[in-house]
């Protein structure tokens, strides 16, 4: 087979936000551990394994397809790397070729919203459900002003950006689903490792709520100790609105309070383009159950559950106030309203879509 040998790489690059020169080590963990999952994930479907409930993979499955990442390039933030076992089988890197074909693949079909080519190449609901789950994580944390890039080799890239979460998302639940999962946000109390189950306290009532945990994440809620994080599920709520029990985890992450960086925003007939830069820190309401920012200049006021619908909020809103303020008459606003549109066009500048 022509170039087989680089059928079994792997190319991921990471364009920081701005054009900057610097990656946190945390977001390189993070990114390595995942594009590891992903290999292993499609190595259970070459092997021909399910997935259950919680995920167990054997050590002769592990040993088998070991993601090996050269030293990054000088000047670039661009690491390559391929899938190899530790063996001796003469059929392993034939296997390792097919996993790391599949995940390209997968992930193609992915970013171009092809749910045929999704549900061929991955026809386990369970085993697809872990997959779509594990690269939404791959991805840029949204408003993060970060994309990456991902390649089978020296191939043409794949970019992840930061709104494939929230596609990645719409597909993993129907909209009914969607409306009856809430996110939670507690400080981790206690974690039991032999029953995977941990127990948060939710602050409002001081309320200790307990969930169960699959073991992959037990190195996120290791660095978390005592520390606030966002548990997503199907939640039962008191006579007073208040979360009483967590049915049904869905997602287990860590609270980003990271900031939020803004670059160009699409609108259904326009965009947006910042002139600046413009980076905003996230805060947490009092009774720590949302995240919410606000920018005076702009009359900016959103808050919500989560990172992503956060950053999702504050671009639907910047459009919004764009439409209200920015593209009004000037006698038909008041002299506040008129500061906003001054500030408004000062920051961005509008464009229309083809």
């Amino acid at each position: 087979m022509p170039n087989a040998p680089d059928l079994d790489q792997i190319t991921f690059k990471v364009h920081p936000a701005g054009g900057g020169s610097e990656v946190p080590v945390s977001l390189l963990l993070q990114i390595f551990s995942k594009l590891q999952e992903l290999v292993h994930l499609f190595a259970l479907q070459e092997e021909g394994r399910t997935v259950r409930q919680r995920l167990r993979l054997s050590e002769e499955l592990k040993r088998k397809y070991v993601l090996h990442m050269r030293p990054p390039e000088t000047g670039c933030f661009a690491v390559t790397g391929r899938v190899a076992g530790r063996g001796t089988d003469l059929l392993e890197p034939e296997q390792a070729r097919r996993v790391v074909g599949q995940m390209h693949q997968f992930s193609r079909a992915v970013v171009s919203g092809d749910e045929d080519r999704i549900r061929q190449l991955v026809p386990d609901g369970r085993l697809r459900h872990r997959v779509l789950s594990c690269l939404s994580t791959l991805s840029p944390p949204p408003g993060s002003g970060y994309r990456y890039e991902m390649a089978p080799g020296a191939e043409p890239a794949l970019s992840l950006d930061e709104t494939l979460p929230a596609r990645i998302e719409a597909w993993l639940t129907t909209p009914e689903e969607r409306a009856e999962v809430r996110t939670v946000t507690g400080r981790l109390e206690a974690i039991s490792f032999g029953e995977h189950k941990l127990t948060i306290i939710y602050q409002p009532k001081f309320r200790p709520l307990e969930c169960f945990y699959d073991e992959d994440i037990e190195l996120m809620l290791l660095e978390n100790r005592r520390d606030l994080i966002q548990v997503t599920g199907r939640v039962l709520m008191d006579d007073e609105g208040h979360p009483k029990r967590i049915d049904e985890v869905e997602q287990i992450r860590d609270l980003d309070l990271s900031p939020f960086v803004l670059g160009e925003i699409e609108g259904r007939d326009f965009r947006l383009r910042p002139i600046g830069a413009f980076s905003f820190l996230p805060a947490l309401t009092d009774d720590e159950q949302f995240l919410c920012l606000e920018y005076t200049p702009w009359s900016l006021d959103v808050f919500a559950a989560t990172r992503a619908e956060l950053f999702a909020e504050l671009k639907e809103q910047i459009l919004m106030l764009w439409q209200e303020y920015a593209r009004e008459q000037d006698d038909a606003l008041s002299e506040p309203a008129k500061q906003v549109k001054r500030q408004l066009l000062a920051d961005w500048e509008g464009v229309a879509n083809a």
